[in-house]
């Protein structure tokens, strides 16, 4: 009877030191938006040798300082819709923006040349494009959860707490989709193994 008192006790204390599940926010809406822009940049050369050469020159560099043949930058950011009542910070809604900027070379004389070499050339920027897509989809899903974290908070007394708790799930959920990325990158070769490979032209 004295161990079954004893374990009875420690239910108990564990049953009332367990907090109320705080109460949410309720109809807060959340509205994703997503802004897509493509870029070309100009390339002449009347051979795949030449473009090789022209590409050195002109392509635009990535965060690392090298050539990138083609560049992807993905943005989020967050805005949240809320006003500071006498009690509480109330939550209507929550604005999530992706913004994607794709740069890709445009070959000026590539009509001109054999259906060959326009073939490995389409199949190479159809290849980068499939392999980019994936990023998308990360960063996209990320945006998507940061939207619905945000929605979930706890009703809170303060909106500069809560715009701190929105800031850290914002944060939170980047640094886990550039993990991400990462790992996607790594199992990829960085594309090599899904067809990113400069064709032979």
């Amino acid at each position: 009877m004295r161990y079954s008192m004893i374990t009875l006790v420690s239910s108990l204390m564990a049953i009332s030191l367990t907090p109320a599940a705080a109460e949410s926010y309720k109809d807060v809406k959340i509205s994703p938006s997503s802004e897509v822009s493509m870029h070309f940049y100009d390339v002449s050369a009347a051979t795949g040798g030449e473009l090789q050469s022209s590409l050195v020159r002109i392509a635009p560099k990535s965060s690392e300082g090298r050539r990138a043949i083609g560049k992807a930058i993905y943005q989020v950011s967050w805005q949240l819709d809320m006003n500071q009542q006498s009690n509480h910070c109330q939550l209507y809604g929550v604005k999530v923006v992706t913004k994607i900027e794709l740069t890709m070379p445009n070959w000026l004389q590539l009509g001109a040349l054999p259906a060959e070499t326009q073939s490995s050339w389409n199949g190479f920027l159809s290849a980068m494009q499939e392999y980019e897509g994936r990023h998308k989809s990360i960063v996209q899903n990320a945006a998507k959860q940061i939207g619905e974290g945000v929605a979930g908070l706890a009703v809170n007394s303060s909106c500069q707490v809560l715009r701190t708790q929105a800031d850290a799930i914002g944060y939170q959920t980047l640094e886990a989709a550039r993990e991400q990325a990462a790992r996607y990158q790594s199992e990829t070769g960085k594309g090599r193994l899904m067809g990113v490979a400069y064709p032979r032209l």
